[in-house]
């Protein structure tokens, strides 16, 4: 009997594996796909040997979705096991954390850009996309979408729109919460 193939075997249990609430976020999709079973990326833990290390080159978003949708190089597409938005999720959470090392948003739990704990980046991408100002994956990493939400929202409340979160934003962000109830 021949040996089924690491990259056969994954896509099987692929294709047996339920969908699960988890498997929405950026982490979430990386753990469902195995990515880690391959590849390394500091910021999920992982230390793969059979793909390229993550970290390393930083790779965009449009080039990890390209890859993971297509495949090629030794790595099979997953386009039949994840659906192009969960392919989109997982590829901007993976371009927003690579390169990351010891000093990663996932290592230290605090958002790189802002110094706000990861959690609570989670959380005000919530509040915003509640509000209708961010429309991007939950990942607690502060990078250019949230930057954006975040300026969107203040110029839309009279603040400095300069993208960084501070004691004027969260009280504006409190009252607007508030009215919309």
């Amino acid at each position: 009997m021949k040996p089924v193939p690491v990259c056969a075997a994954l896509l099987v249990w692929l294709a047996i594996l339920p969908a699960v609430g988890e498997a929405a976020t950026g982490p979430g999709l990386w753990s469902q796909a195995g990515c880690g079973g391959c590849h390394t990326l500091d910021a999920a833990g992982s230390s793969g040997t059979a793909g390229p290390n993550l970290d390393a080159p930083r790779p965009s978003s449009a080039k990890v979705a390209a890859q993971v949708a297509s495949g090629g190089g030794g790595m099979p597409s997953f386009s039949g096991s994840l659906s192009s938005t969960e392919i989109q999720q997982l590829a901007v959470w993976v371009s927003s954390v690579a390169g990351g090392g010891s000093g990663s948003a996932a290592a230290t739990g605090t958002s790189p850009n802002a110094g706000i704990p990861v959690a609570a980046v989670r959380k005000l991408q919530h509040a915003l996309h509640r509000l209708g100002y961010f429309n991007g994956p939950f990942t607690g990493f502060y990078g250019p979408i949230t930057t954006s939400a975040v300026t969107r929202f203040q110029h839309a409340h009279g603040l400095h729109a300069d993208g960084i979160w501070g004691p004027l934003s969260q009280a504006a962000l409190a009252r607007a919460l508030r009215a919309r109830r």
